[in-house]
């Protein structure tokens, strides 16, 4: 009896332990997106939850300015976890050199990367899409002219609804609408699509992703020096 009553409370807290990972491995990675654009005035923001709320992030770009050659992006960013909660605020311009930069790191990583775009396939078989929301109005002044902006924008809206579909699962039906508008010239879209992954299957393709980096010439320092490089 004396004997047995440690191990009991050890096997005990193994099996809570073990029911904790297990808990913590199955709970959804909440990913938010929520694009608007009304008029001059855009609205953008991406919003992750991991760990039933633990863990939170938040990007918001409030203001998209056009200043010239380049694009004027205001950001704010918010971070949280275990009760602690900080904001910070980003001002940055895109311009062509930018674009063309960021490309340009891409393709190296693509090339150093062991199968990276099969990694990439992997990872979103495992994603599920619960929402997704996109509705647009759009108007010329002219009802020709309308009538073919409607169509093409319906035809862009459902081709990138189709190649999605092909990467992950739909958990929800898509709701789409493009509303033409004759009177007079405007354009408002409103996008929000909501995916769940879950928390182990992101941390398998974390170590997966991690163990692609080493394999390549110059180990996880390539993907540092080709990112963070002027």
């Amino acid at each position: 009896m004396t004997l047995g009553y440690p191990y009991g409370w050890i096997t005990a807290a193994g099996l809570f332990f073990l029911f904790l990972l297990a808990m913590i491995m199955a709970s959804p990675v909440i990913i938010k997106g929520q694009v608007k654009r009304a008029g001059k005035n855009d609205d953008g923001e991406l919003f992750v939850k991991a760990l039933y709320g633990i863990i939170k992030y938040r990007i918001k770009i409030p203001i998209v300015q056009f200043t010239g050659s380049s694009v004027e992006l205001k950001e704010q960013v918010s971070m949280s976890g275990a009760g602690i909660n900080t904001w910070k605020q980003f001002k940055d311009d895109i311009d062509a050199e930018k674009v063309v930069s960021t490309l340009d790191k891409m393709k190296q990583i693509l090339q150093l990367t062991r199968n990276m775009t099969g990694w990439v396939k992997q990872t979103l078989t495992k994603v599920r899409l619960t929402e997704w929301n996109w509705s647009t109005t759009v108007g010329t002044g002219d009802a020709m002219w309308t009538a073919m902006a409607t169509g093409i924008v319906w035809s862009v809206q459902t081709s990138i609804l189709g190649l999605l579909s092909q990467m992950v699962k739909l958990h929800a039906e898509p709701k789409m609408s493009v509303q033409p508008i004759y009177q007079h010239p405007a354009f408002t879209t409103e996008f929000v699509c909501i995916a769940q992954i879950r928390f182990g299957y992101a941390i398998l393709a974390g170590l997966q992703l991690l163990v692609r980096m080493k394999k390549l010439k110059g180990g996880v320092k390539a993907w540092q020096n080709i990112l963070f490089k002027a």
